[in-house]
Formats: structure tokens, C-alpha cells, sequence
């Protein structure tokens, strides 16, 4: 009997929360909309290697509870593998780029603390350089879709910057046997993050520019 109990409150308490969720994240979506622009920066492992990811991102906010958006990322920092080409070594470079299109929960913890949420999912290409006898050779170019789930806290001194750390991970969803490295990996980054829109329309509020930053639409 107690087992029967605990599963009924069990359940009616994900089905509580599910609700509520849905609630809060129907009441964003009707309230106005703003523009969100970042830089960002990922620290990851492709095999061994150490690999950095730096990326943009634009979007939507809406409530300061939903946003959604895309973005660009490119591998910042070399990877380099082995290859045999004729009976030649040679050290092949790779090169990493994709789209990305996310959503993102927040959650305001207090008024400095936050807590978001975000979701990855990319589409683009990767490929191997290599110079062999004087000539620069792109090879073994392949279709990726990245997924990248995350979960990020900030400390917001105020709309202008504040502080960040995020931890998340990468799943190449095709293709990832095509890499001479597993480039499945956890992601990670801590550092400083600044808001771009808001700091422009701080210095020059009285563009037009800045009127659409500072009014949602």
C-alpha cells in the first residue's frame, strides 16, 4: 500500500510540475519579444587534443524566460591526426564549422543568479587539411550534426556583464567514425559574459538602434 501511495504522489507531482512548466513557458511566448546577441566560447577534447569552440549567437527572448536562435561555431584551436597518403606521413589539420539552432529555458534564481538551459542542434561540415609536395589538399570533407545540450549558471551584476560558467556535452549525431579522434566531449567554459546589445545601447541611447534594443517588439 505504501509503495501504491508513493508512486501516486510520485506521479502526481511530475505531472505538477509538467504543467507548471508548460504554464510559465506558455506565459513567455505571449509576452513581447527581445533581441539577444552573444560571443561564446567552448572548451572541449576531440581524442586527446585539446579543442576550443568559439561561436555567436542572435535570438529571441521572450519574458526573459524562453529564447530561441542560431548561431555559427568554428574550431578555434588546431587538432591535427596522422594520416598515410602514398606512403607518405603527413599531418593532416581539422577543420571544424557549423550552424547551430537553439532553445533555451532561464530560470531567475535571485536577482543576481540565473540558471539557463540550453539546447544545441547543428548542421554543417568538417574536413582534413594536409600540404603534401608543395600543394594544399582538402580531403575527406563529411556532413556533421552536432547535438550539444547544456546547462549554464550566471552571476549578473547588472544588464551589462557579469559572470559565467557552463558545462555541457557534444554528440555527433553522424558521421562521428569519420574523425581520426572520438569528437564526442564533454564542453565547458567559466568567464566573463557580456551583453553586446545592451552595452551599445548604454553608450549611444539615443540611436535608433538603441530604441529598438531597449523597447521589446
Amino acid at each position: 500500500m505504501k509503495k501504491i501511495i508513493c508512486i501516486f504522489l510520485f506521479c502526481s507531482a511530475a505531472y505538477t510540475s509538467q504543467c507548471q512548466f508548460i504554464d510559465t513557458l506558455q506565459s513567455a511566448i505571449e509576452k513581447k519579444g527581445k533581441f539577444i546577441f552573444s560571443f561564446n566560447s567552448r572548451d572541449s577534447y576531440i581524442g586527446t587534443s585539446y579543442a576550443s569552440i568559439f561561436g555567436y549567437m542572435a535570438g529571441v527572448c521572450f519574458g526573459d524566460k524562453f529564447t530561441i536562435g542560431g548561431g555559427f561555431n568554428s574550431l578555434a584551436s588546431p587538432v591535427y591526426a596522422t594520416h598515410y597518403i602514398n606512403g607518405n606521413t603527413v599531418r593532416a589539420e581539422l577543420s571544424l564549422d557549423y550552424l547551430s539552432y537553439f532553445v533555451e529555458y532561464s530560470i531567475n534564481l535571485t536577482s543576481h543568479w540565473e540558471l539557463d538551459i540550453p539546447v544545441f542542434i547543428g548542421v554543417g561540415s568538417s574536413s582534413y587539411q594536409y600540404t603534401l609536395d608543395n600543394t594544399v589538399i582538402n580531403e575527406h570533407s563529411k556532413v556533421i550534426l552536432p547535438l550539444e545540450p547544456q546547462v549554464q549558471v550566471d552571476y549578473n551584476f547588472n544588464k551589462y556583464w557579469g559572470l559565467s560558467t557552463q558545462v555541457g556535452y557534444r554528440l555527433m549525431l553522424v558521421n562521428s567514425s569519420f574523425f581520426s579522434n572520438n569528437i564526442n566531449s564533454i564542453t565547458y567554459s567559466v568567464g566573463v559574459s557580456l551583453s553586446p546589445l545592451e552595452i551599445y545601447a548604454g553608450l549611444f541611447p539615443r540611436t535608433k538602434l538603441a530604441k529598438i534594443i531597449e523597447n521589446d517588439f
